[in-house]
């Protein structure tokens, strides 16, 4: 079957779900994620999650066996950060988090992590620690690790967590190693939406230095929605036993190699652009709230996050939902500090996904311009449509996955233009499943 035959197909056989589908073609080209945990899936990753691959799976058996689309995965996820040991079978990042748990810690240890990141993914008697934070000093916004090595000495954690998802700077990894020896502690780092600027050379690493690294692929990454755990070889098999204790017998063959094609990606010229660019776009980003009268924190960002300080008494929920109806796609948070009595309301921004989309730095200035003043506005009606008319000037020609990143020269669907009316299988085919010609040509042979 042809790909213009599915899609007509589809919306004659089932109009409701078709409807639907036409519907989110609307949303997401009029609107602009800024949600760190948002971005475009890369037309190869896609393709391959979608291709008959995903008539298959494989269980531990077959793992044992030295299964090859595992393999190539592990191994390419190895090479490009550097470990020794990579695990690729793992659904999501929460997940992840459970097997490292269960490999390393027991019940009631102490759990000293940033902000009490991982808290939140301990379900079950099993999984009951004793979790202690720290945070940004409330003076400078940094983290300061002089106060972290006082609490590990104090304390003496199983495990120090650090998990930079809402944190816009660089961390020394080799001190934070120190400090996690002399506690007796093992060092567990989760990059996050980092992984992909880790990745291409453009943020330090810390698979040198920590004992376990975990990260989702999707996001910074351009891959599916998976989770990968690295760790050096003297824990792989305490890892790997962990992997299967939890559960994690069966994967599918779809991911693995949209993973393994994910990972050779990320080692390409074209993604290292990608990640240089979001650097510049983010900057631009926070210039552009700050020509608004925005203060964001933390000073300049060294990776992808903008946090943009919000007015004492913002109700987080409302000034989300209000840039929602404007078309923009924020995350509002609770920052905490080491005085737990103070916190600051933030809105996490991403570069990740606008940078798929082929904005620039003007674009992006212009972007945390509107951003400001819609803050300053207090979100009125008025306020949400001006906001939305600025939007849709600057996504107007805007794919919503940009050639330019590929590290191949592939055939890709028209970008979306003011004129495309009916366009929902070039989104389908370019931001959820990128299903090209060539997959249906493969069935009809």
């Amino acid at each position: 079957m042809q790909y213009q035959n599915l899609t007509d197909s589809l919306a004659a056989f089932d109009p409701e779900i078709y409807g639907l589908l036409q519907d989110e073609v609307q949303k997401q080209r009029f609107s602009l994620s800024l949600l760190p945990t948002s971005n475009a899936v890369s037309p190869f990753s896609a393709y391959l999650k979608g291709s008959i691959f995903g008539n298959g799976h494989l269980d531990h058996h077959a793992v044992q066996s030295h299964m090859k689309l595992e393999k190539i995965a592990e191994q390419r996820a190895a090479k490009l950060f550097g470990a020794d040991h990579a695990i690729v079978r793992i659904s999501d990042i929460a997940a992840a988090s459970r097997v490292v748990f269960q490999a390393l810690a027991t019940t009631g240890d102490t759990i000293l992590s940033f902000n009490r990141r991982k808290q939140e993914h301990c379900i079950g008697e099993h999984l009951q620690y004793d979790f202690v934070s720290f945070s940004i000093e409330p003076e400078n916004e940094r983290i300061d690790l002089k106060r972290v090595e006082q609490l590990a000495k104090a304390r003496k954690p199983r495990i120090i967590v650090y998990s930079p998802v809402n944190y816009p700077l660089h961390l020394d990894y080799k001190k934070l190693k120190e400090i996690a020896q002399e506690a007796g502690a093992y060092l567990w780092v989760d990059i996050g939406q980092n992984a992909g600027a880790v990745a291409a050379g453009c943020a330090p690493s810390p698979v040198p230095y920590a004992d376990v690294v975990t990260f989702p692929t999707g996001d910074s990454l351009h891959g599916p929605q998976s989770a990968v755990i690295l760790t050096h070889k003297d824990l792989a098999a305490n890892m790997d036993k962990a992997v299967l204790d939890t559960g994690h017998s069966m994967v599918k063959k779809n991911v693995l190699a949209a993973l393994a094609t994910t990972f050779l990606e990320a080692g390409s010229r074209a993604f290292r652009s990608y990640c240089e660019q979001v650097l510049k776009n983010a900057q631009a980003l926070e210039k552009g709230l700050h020509d608004a009268g925005i203060k964001t924190l933390c000073g300049g960002t060294e990776n992808h996050l903008v946090l943009a300080l919000l007015p004492t008494g913002t109700v987080l929920e409302n000034i989300v939902a209000e840039f929602r109806e404007a078309g923009f796609l924020v995350k509002g948070d609770t920052m905490l500090t080491s005085d737990e009595s103070l916190t600051f309301p933030v809105l996490r921004l991403s570069a990740l996904d606008p940078t798929t989309r082929a904005l620039k730095e003007n674009a992006m200035q212009a972007v945390g311009r509107v951003l400001g003043e819609f803050i300053q506005s207090g979100g009125d009606e008025s306020a949400q449509q001006k906001a939305q008319v600025q939007l849709r000037a600057i996504l107007l020609d805007k794919p919503l996955f940009s050639d330019e990143w590929l590290s191949q020269n592939i055939n890709l669907t028209p970008g979306y233009g003011k004129n495309d009316l009916n366009i929902a299988q070039e989104v389908e085919a370019e931001k959820r499943e990128a299903q090209t010609e060539r997959m249906w040509s493969f069935w009809d042979n």
